[in-house]
């Protein structure tokens, strides 16, 4: 198997220790579009995890982690949420339509609504992203996740 090989963002935005499961690379705003982004999935066919076995396209579940990495980086690189926040899940709704194929660049293109804060940090949000291949449209993936400080989290957890 080959690789696409891009430079993967810093793994401290998808809270990623291990170069190998950053999954993104050239995430960047759109020009004069304040809440669209772009990215480029890093496409890595040597992954242990996500290609354990011989298979002629990328694996959806590949394509949904690439997906929650997009909205943490997002959420840090671009929407002022620090580094050290911890994210929560509340939704996700998901549709592919077509095979992502193995070798050809997959871009995400994401759209951020649904904006709360809380005296001024952002702590809510949903994310819609669209997975596309040579301009053809693989999917979609939107979900809502809630940001918390850690200590926040750990109340919620009730860790101490």
């Amino acid at each position: 198997m080959t690789s696409i090989e891009l430079k993967r963002i810093d793994g401290r935005y998808v809270h990623k220790i291990h170069d190998r499961n950053i999954l993104i690379a050239d995430v960047r705003r759109r020009p004069g579009e304040e809440d669209w982004f772009d990215a480029e999935m890093t496409n890595d066919m040597d992954h242990p995890f996500f290609f354990e076995h011989p298979l002629d396209h990328v694996p959806a579940m590949m394509l949904v982690e690439t997906g929650r990495q997009l909205g943490i980086a997002i959420s840090h690189m671009f929407l002022g949420v620090p580094l050290g926040t911890m994210f929560a899940t509340r939704s996700f709704d998901i549709r592919f339509t077509d095979f992502a194929e193995t070798g050809t660049p997959i871009i995400i293109s994401a759209k951020v609504t649904d904006k709360r804060y809380h005296r001024q940090t952002l702590i809510h949000l949903r994310m819609d992203g669209y997975f596309s291949q040579d301009g053809r449209p693989l999917g979609n993936m939107g979900g809502t996740w809630s940001m918390l400080d850690p200590r926040v989290w750990k109340r919620y957890r009730r860790i101490e």
